[in-house]
């Protein structure tokens, strides 16, 4: 008798799935592994299981904006710390590096502006590389939700 094989397909299907989708209300604060979020207007909050620990924030009644949360698996920290933002960053528009300590955790920042299929977009990446577990937080709001600049930008969704 042959050893069992799994097919390829359910493996995969195993190996990324969706763990759960949650409905999350402005102002609330969502925990998330060790870390928790507010959002400025109703969310829908997707976990799902993947080589890295994902979390994927999506408006719930309007456009507007999208959050990914990743916790990175690396032993040590990353010396190439533009590695990540190379992958979001395409063509970025007055790129900015800042350095932003909250709550006594300190996040690298990058932010640049983007045009993408016809919109003006707000783009900030926040690392954390120097205290375990490592964190990559990518934020995109459309240009004109100045209410959107506003919340992300006085850093509200991170309420550590």
């Amino acid at each position: 008798m042959k050893g069992f094989r799994i097919p390829l397909f359910l493996f995969l299907t195993l190996s990324n799935t969706i763990l759960s989708q949650t409905l999350v209300e402005p102002n609330q604060n969502f925990l998330w592994e060790s870390f928790s979020f507010q959002f400025p207007e109703p969310v829908v909050v997707k976990m799902e299981s993947t080589s890295q620990k994902k979390l994927t924030v999506y408006p719930a009644k309007r456009d507007g904006f999208f959050m990914v949360v990743r916790i990175l698996p690396w032993g040590e920290p990353m010396p190439d710390k533009n590695l990540w933002v190379d992958s979001v960053f395409q063509k970025p528009i007055n790129p900015k590096r800042s350095e932003r300590s909250i709550l006594g955790k300190t996040f690298q920042v990058f932010e640049a502006d983007q045009i993408r299929n016809q919109n003006a977009l707000r783009n900030q990446v926040w690392i954390r590389l120097n205290e375990k577990p490592y964190l990559w937080i990518w934020l995109q709001w459309k240009s004109d939700r100045k209410d959107l600049t506003a919340f992300f930008e006085s850093n509200l969704f991170l309420s550590l």
